[in-house]
């Protein structure tokens, strides 16, 4: 049936997954779905945020038992929309490239440090499900490309070419709502997927 790509954008503790076929000139919508990236719903999505009060060990347990919950939940998103893309080569997914990267925040290693500053606790907090969905990918098979999606729009205009967002934005008319600026740039994403390295 064809070569498609998986697009995320995620968010803590739940993501939108576009699965998207065809050329930047005619993207087809093939999967839309909200998935949740925590297979306990008594653990916080935000577990940085409330270990910021408790003890290091005690803390670390938290955000460890998060962590572990993230990895087993993007895991199993992306495995069921993998098999729900059966019958399609599926070239790979897309992620936000997170905190990496040359002039993003980096957050520290040290988990006192990231407890003390506000500004880390949503860094590492992105990143944490950032990980979890690259674990996930690569369990599930998938070969994974990281993008900066603040610059998503930029980078498939130069390499896509400049009428590809609008494109995007328009399949709205096909797929209906909800059709977001996540579902956007997670379609937006799976097309440079598809595209390929750039040339």
């Amino acid at each position: 049936m064809g070569s498609v790509a998986i697009g995320v954008r995620d968010h803590c503790g739940w993501a939108v997954v576009v699965a998207v076929a065809g050329a930047p000139e005619t993207p087809q919508v093939v999967l839309r779905r909200r998935v949740t990236l925590l297979d306990d719903p008594a653990l916080p999505d935000q577990p940085y945020h409330a270990a910021a009060g408790l003890g290091l060990d005690t803390a670390a347990d938290l955000i460890g038992r998060v962590e572990r919950s993230a990895r087993t939940a993007s895991r199993d998103a992306l495995a069921s929309a993998t098999h729900e893309l059966a019958g399609h080569d599926v070239l790979g997914v897309a992620l936000d490239l997170g905190a990496v990267g040359a002039g993003r925040m980096m957050v520290p290693d040290d988990l006192g440090e990231v407890l003390g500053k506000h500004h880390y606790l949503h860094g590492a907090e992105g990143e944490l499900y950032h990980e979890a969905l690259m674990d996930g990918a690569r369990e599930v098979g998938l070969t994974v490309s990281r993008y900066d999606f603040k610059e998503l729009r930029g980078t498939a205009a130069r390499i896509l070419g400049p009428a590809v967002s609008g494109r995007v934005d328009g399949l709205r008319a096909q797929v209906g709502a909800p059709w977001t600026r996540d579902h956007k740039d997670a379609a937006l994403a799976a097309l440079l997927v598809l595209a390929g390295p750039p040339t």
